[in-house]
């Protein structure tokens, strides 16, 4: 079984307010100590020159690949380098550059992955309706929550979630049985991770509009089977948004990481 790090990295993106005082750089120096003994493929979407030649001194990568086909094209190159070698039993986490995680992080993924199809590490705060932060549609139609199952794990506790952003772990074996779903993701013009999770996992259809553009793709992959998507909880990452952050996010996560 081989793990292995898809990380996608860029000099532009969607313009979101994100943690004061943290950068890529602090993104990717924490990602690199915490799954220190796995592999890891690059690409390097959009990025100036300064970029470059940070990730070009400061970090080895199994693999780095140069592209600029923009935040969902650089993903599916991603997917498309994992398929070329990808095993049932290995372990793929595909990861962006926001993002902080726990020293549990990779033990996590392994053991998320034996009850779940997908493993996040994120516990969306959106996905809880006291939690001052804009709610996800399926939060709103319950008191406290998204609907959710419980798994209790050897050594994390699980539920279920409905969706998560491009950064998520997956099996070999998911990762080819899945290779039609994403593959939109090749020519398509921005991300759409929470319509594909609805997709994937099946989730019931609301009155609204986003959800009846859903329905093309619905039926196109109706036959493939539900797949189950897992979070732990607390969450063992941090997606570095303002907008989403838990009064207890910076407590827990902010102290990861030194600056050199």
């Amino acid at each position: 079984m081989r793990k292995i790090i898809l990380f996608r990295i860029s000099s532009k993106g969607y313009p979101k307010v994100k943690v004061d005082g943290i950068n890529k750089f602090d993104s990717l120096k924490n990602l690199s100590k915490t799954f220190k003994d796995w592999e890891s493929i690059c690409v390097a979407d959009n990025c100036d020159e300064n970029l470059l030649k940070h990730l070009n001194t400061e970090y080895r990568f199994d693999k780095f690949v140069e592209t600029q086909l923009g935040n969902p094209g650089s993903f599916w190159k991603l997917y498309e380098l994992a398929l070329e070698f990808a095993k049932d039993d290995d372990i793929f986490y595909f990861i962006e550059d926001d993002y902080l995680h726990l020293p549990a992080a990779p033990e996590a993924i392994e053991e998320g992955l034996k009850y779940f199809d997908y493993v996040t590490l994120y516990d969306h705060s959106d996905k809880y309706k006291l939690s001052n932060t804009p709610l996800n549609p399926y939060a709103k139609a319950n008191r406290f929550s998204e609907s959710t199952e419980i798994v209790k794990g050897d050594h994390q506790i699980w539920r279920t979630t409905n969706s998560t952003t491009m950064t998520f772990a997956i099996t070999g074996k998911t990762l080819k049985a899945d290779a039609d779903v994403w593959s939109i993701t090749k020519t398509a013009k921005k991300d759409f991770d929470f319509d594909n999770f609805c997709v994937i996992t099946k989730q019931s259809m609301l009155p609204k509009s986003r959800f009846l553009k859903q329905i093309p793709r619905r039926l196109k992959f109706w036959s493939k089977p539900k797949r189950y998507l897992g979070v732990c909880i607390p969450g063992l990452s941090l997606h570095l948004e303002q907008g989403y952050l838990d009064a207890k996010d910076p407590e827990r996560f902010l102290g990861q990481f030194t600056r050199k």
